[in-house]
């Protein structure tokens, strides 16, 4: 399977097909994600924050989260296409699935990909030790009203506009974990990642498209 360059997903002004119309993207830091174990989770926080992190482990560090907003010229609206933890400014030459721990590519059909669910609009990348944070508490705590999950739902609802919902919330205040959520697209649905590879093999990103189609 051919896997696309998507980078062009972060360049301002690129055109995009897509079975939604004809879209015109543009890039959007929202924040900088704090990843101290070096384990990306990518997942629905309000649905799946106990999901396994990436296999392969990335650098502890600072990390820019971009999206990538697409306007549909048929029908005036807004949609977050791509979402991209950007790891280092080297250039991505080569494209690959991305997989957890007991997945295999090479087991996989043809038209078949590994990625996460999302059953409540959600996506969002985060450390492993958030994720763990967000299950403990919902174990931990006395009332829903009180965990973590709660108060990532109540600041979803604050952070949403016309274009899209996006957070950046302080997970714990002795390590400083985040979480960084955004909308998947056009809703629920089952999403895969890539990782994007420098010419040294070392990765440069990590991007979750939400919509399919082709850059022109």
């Amino acid at each position: 399977m051919k896997i696309k360059d998507f980078s062009k997903a972060f360049k301002s002004g690129q055109k995009f097909d897509s079975k939604l119309g004809n879209m015109i993207l543009n890039p959007y830091h929202i924040g900088d994600l704090l990843l101290i174990s070096g384990e990306l989770v990518a997942c629905d926080p309000l649905v799946f924050p106990d999901t396994d992190p990436f296999f392969a482990k990335l650098p502890p560090n600072r990390y820019p989260v971009i999206l990538s907003i697409a306007y549909n010229y048929n029908t005036g609206q807004y949609t977050n296409a791509f979402a991209m933890l950007h790891v280092s400014a080297n250039p991505p030459v080569g494209w690959a699935l991305v997989t957890k721990a007991g997945e295999e590519i090479h087991l996989l059909p043809d038209d078949r990909v590994f990625g996460y669910g999302v059953d409540s609009g959600i996506g969002c990348f985060m450390d492993k030790v958030a994720a763990r944070a967000i299950v403990d508490s919902i174990w931990n705590t006395e009332t829903y009203e009180d965990s973590l999950l709660y108060q990532i739902e109540e600041s979803l609802e604050k952070n949403t506009n016309f274009i899209c919902t996006v957070m950046n919330s302080v997970l714990d205040r002795y390590t400083e974990v985040n979480i960084i959520a955004f909308t998947s697209g056009i809703g629920d649905g089952f999403y895969p990642s890539y990782f994007g590879y420098d010419i040294e093999n070392n990765i440069v990103n990590v991007v979750t498209p939400f919509l399919s189609g082709k850059f022109l």
